[in-house]
């Protein structure tokens, strides 16, 4: 008997050594796709590129405080701002350092080989958020050109240095003014004419339509329109079930169901918003929507779409004090940033996870004139502005634990006062 458990002992010990030197090997095989950190507070698991694999957290707002691995480290970038001008569109391409500073290449523009909307308005001529997206896992911009009715995709390479356009199709409607990707597929907001939302699917740096829905509205066909009451932004909730539209000249948020392969069915649900000209969104990771109200100087919180896909508000018109709330993006340890285009200044606000909504800093980064669209870069760690009037772009360091701006400089190069619009970024 004593010979018997002897031997069970020395079987089970036997399977645990087993296990464990086979886990190290796992672990071991799969250090360079992966790199996990762990705190006391969280454990967190990254792709070799530093996007979130899986996160689990106690804090309340998330912070980033567990030391990176090499594999996590920020090695610079690129930063994209769209010229849109008339004569033909480009990409202007500017190198990003570790420090956040931008490095002009004007050898690097690329042509969308599409017309820009530019000559609407010197600054925010097509009123809207997205007019330059970049989608990380075709590694390609989708750029609009409002001149020709056209959208155009740019492979950006391995660099983010080298940019090539792998295709350009037709917009499906007048006036294309923003994008927005999600698993695969491309949605296009055209604010011309009845206001069309075309839906493609993204694939080998090709587009393939899939749909094309009315929203019933009977703006100019073509430029010259009004870029202020106009439809502004398309995006998708967090749960990738809904489709969203911000339109400024219904005093709305519009809203649909995506069926399982992401096409919108059926039609538009209406939410009128409390505040004056909305026109600009952005959804949060627990599926609240922010909507920044222009005319209010405000910002709006809804919570996630109903069953008759209407929004129903959490915070309403928290002000930033400023004038033209115009641009809102979000940052995942809870912190909202607000481009005030009247005010040159950026805002700052906390938002927890069920959506509410509180103001951090009136005045967190000042800029030069009419800040328009925001873009993050580096794992979120730095936040640029395009200063349309000024021609420049403002970089900010933001703390990822305060949701402090500093500002690292205010880099020129674009052609000021000219319509220049939309920017995205790059990390490597």
């Amino acid at each position: 008997m004593l010979k018997t458990k002897i031997l069970k002992t020395k079987s089970l010990k036997n399977i645990i050594a087993t296990s464990v030197s086979l886990s190290i090997f796992v672990l071991s095989a799969n250090a360079f796709a992966q790199s996990v950190s762990v705190s006391s507070s969280s454990l967190s698991v990254s792709s070799s590129n530093g996007t979130a694999i899986t996160s689990i957290s106690n804090r309340s707002n998330g912070s980033n405080s567990a030391a990176k691995s090499i594999f996590e480290r920020d090695r610079g970038g690129a930063v994209y701002v769209m010229a849109n001008q008339p004569e033909g569109n480009e990409i202007l391409v500017f190198r990003r350092n570790t420090q956040g500073e931008l490095t002009f290449f004007r050898s690097l523009t690329t042509a969308t080989q599409g017309l820009g909307g530019g000559n609407n308005a010197p600054a925010d001529p097509l009123g809207s958020q997205g007019s330059l997206t970049f989608d990380l896992q075709s590694n390609a911009l989708i750029a609009v050109n409002a001149g020709d009715d056209s959208i155009s995709v740019i492979d950006v390479g391995r660099t983010g240095l080298k940019l090539n356009v792998t295709h350009k199709v037709s917009s499906g409607g007048n006036i294309p003014v923003s994008t927005a990707v999600s698993e695969g597929m491309v949605y296009v907001l055209n604010a011309g004419g009845e206001g069309i939302v075309t839906t493609f699917e993204l694939e080998d740096g090709k587009l393939l339509e899939r749909s094309r829905m009315s929203l019933g509205l009977s703006n100019s066909e073509t430029i010259p329109f009004n870029n202020v009451f106009a439809p502004g932004q398309v995006g998708v909730d967090a749960l990738n079930r809904h489709l969203m539209v911000v339109n400024a000249s219904g005093q709305e948020m519009l809203t649909v169901d995506l069926d399982e392969n992401g096409v919108p069915v059926g039609s538009f649900t209406s939410t009128t918003t409390p505040g004056v000209v909305p026109f600009a969104f952005a959804t949060t990771r627990f599926g609240a929507t922010l909507v920044a109200e222009a005319g209010s100087g405000a910002v709006t919180s809804f919570d996630f779409p109903q069953l008759d896909n209407s929004l129903s508000p959490i915070s309403s018109l928290v002000s930033t004090g400023q004038a033209a709330a115009c641009w809102v993006v979000l940052h995942d340890n809870g912190f909202a940033y607000v481009s005030n285009t009247a005010s040159n200044t950026i805002s700052s606000f906390t938002v927890d996870r069920v959506g509410q909504v509180a103001l951090l800093e009136s005045v967190a980064g000042e800029t030069e004139a009419s800040p328009t669209d925001m873009a993050f870069a580096n794992d979120q760690g730095f936040l640029y502005s395009v200063d349309a009037i000024a021609g420049v772009i403002s970089a900010f360091k933001v703390n990822e634990q305060t949701g402090e701006l500093s500002l690292v400089e205010q880099e020129a190069g674009l052609p000021a006062a000219l319509g220049i619009q939309g920017i995205a970024s790059f990390d490597r």
